[in-house]
């Protein structure tokens, strides 16, 4: 699989709100840092997931473009989100990911909190 189709099919199972299924495409010691917080390891971003697949109804992320240099990419993205009280948002960010045997090892997301 392709590094590009491991993070459609990352935002794919997040979009189903598929808790296990967004977990499985990270390793076991992954990182994962956003403007507000930084993660260390699968089972803090369980915590962090867990909240995500609980707070919305809809998770819909679209690549917009993509820079590949081996097994790092840049993600542009657009999000739709409606959260349980049934507020919808947009938005736009970059992510950058490093991809290990076909895991995500590395996340860096790159957004304005505001529109979350």
């Amino acid at each position: 699989m392709q590094e590009i189709d491991i993070i459609k099919s990352y935002w794919a199972a997040e979009g189903r709100l598929d808790l296990e299924g967004v977990l499985s495409h990270f390793t076991d010691a992954a990182q994962f840092e956003s403007p507000t917080m930084k993660l260390n390891g699968i089972g803090e971003i369980r915590r962090f997931y867990e909240g995500m697949v609980q707070g919305f109804d809809v998770i819909e992320v679209r690549v917009v473009d993509f820079l590949q240099n081996g097994s790092t990419l840049s993600v542009e993205y657009w999000c739709d989100l409606v959260r349980k009280d049934g507020t919808r948002r947009g938005a736009r960010g970059c992510n950058v990911f490093e991809v290990r045997d076909g895991k995500i090892d590395q996340l860096r997301c790159y957004f304005n909190p505001a529109d979350f």
